[in-house]
């Protein structure tokens, strides 16, 4: 008996179709194979940043394909980085200057969301523990033509003056290379052997923590849990703020304390002080869950100071105490006040 199969012409013509792509397509990959850095830098400082790329397109048709690369980074939004960063590319493809990508951009197959929201949902602060960061997002300025297989390697050489804000700092910067058509997408079944999805359509590199020093402003450290933080990171003293603070990173005097509250004193933009150091509901942090070791105060600055019409609080000492005010607990679990200065966001 024999048995015959009939396949149409087109039916034939996609299945053949699909076994290509399945092929073809199973090799692609975008890696930063290495980056250089200094360690560290001084405020106001041009720091020289070069990535090193390898990177292999696939497509299924073989034919040219053109598309912008894109180079994204992470650092804090006080260094303002649309303002003090440019960048450069080189390599098989040609030389040319990396540009900032317009504001609203569309990132592909990401569900209608802009490179910078698609980057923040994907890759998060990147390892850092404040809040206050921003993905800065450039690419090439013309579309780069790839060849389906070809083997590429490219240099983007970054220029970056750090800490606009003048504030020394400490912070994990997080580098996101990809390209215009294909975003942040993954394909698992189509990774060259050895790269995996996430060194496929895009690759990261974050650093360790890089040390800015000098300026005149208080230490951001993004990198280190810290006893206690403010949140917005940056306010006036017009904002309602949140202090928490989190007696599980160390063996502090409160360990254990049910009850913790705020001694602060605020300086004020005519250089007089306002101490409040009470043990009151007023300045009572609330633990939340109980027995977890985290505390929170949420207070309006200007009220909580009492500061006069035309006063302004532009910066704040302050400790936590036990119930009865004779243990106090400050920077680094030292004797030295916590610091906060007022600014706008």
């Amino acid at each position: 008996m024999r048995t015959r199969l009939h396949i149409k012409g087109k039916y034939l013509w996609r299945c053949c179709t699909l076994i290509l792509l399945g092929v073809v397509l199973a090799f692609c990959h975008t890696k930063i194979s290495s980056l250089t850095m200094p360690p560290s830098a001084t405020v106001g400082e041009i720091v020289p940043i070069k990535l090193t790329l390898d990177v292999k397109p696939g497509f299924g048709d073989f034919n040219p394909h053109v598309s912008n690369f894109i180079m994204a980074v992470l650092m804090p939004k006080g260094w303002k980085g649309r303002q003090n960063m440019t960048a450069t590319y080189g390599g098989g493809k040609g030389e040319g200057n990396m540009v900032f990508m317009p504001a609203g951009t569309i990132c592909p197959n990401s569900n209608g969301l802009t490179w910078e929201v698609a980057l923040r949902e994907k890759f998060g602060l990147a390892g850092n523990l404040i809040d206050d960061l921003e993905w800065v997002v450039m690419q090439t300025d013309v579309g780069i033509k790839y060849i389906s297989n070809e083997e590429i390697t490219a240099n983007i050489d970054v220029k970056l003056k750090v800490a606009a804000d003048d504030n020394p700092t400490m912070v994990k910067l997080s580098f996101v290379v990809a390209n215009s058509s294909d975003g942040l997408t993954e394909n698992p079944s189509t990774t060259d052997a050895g790269y995996g999805v996430t060194a496929q359509y895009y690759n990261q590199f974050t650093t360790s923590c890089f040390s800015v020093t000098g300026g005149s402003g208080d230490m951001v450290d993004f990198c280190n849990p810290q006893l206690t933080t403010i949140d917005p990171p940056k306010s006036l003293d017009n904002d309602i703020v949140t202090i928490a603070y989190n007696d599980n990173l160390t063996n502090t005097a409160l360990k254990g304390s049910q009850v913790v509250y705020l001694c602060a004193t605020g300086t004020t933009s005519d250089g007089k002080t306002i101490t409040v150091c009470e043990q009151t509901d007023k300045t009572r942090m609330v633990q939340s869950p109980a027995g977890s070791g985290f505390y929170k105060l949420t207070f309006w600055p200007k009220k909580f100071f009492s500061a006069a019409d035309g006063q302004t609080i532009a910066s704040m000492t302050y400790f936590v105490t036990n119930a009865d005010g004779s243990i106090k607990v400050g920077y680094g679990n030292s004797a030295a006040p916590f610091t906060f200065r007022f600014r706008c966001p």
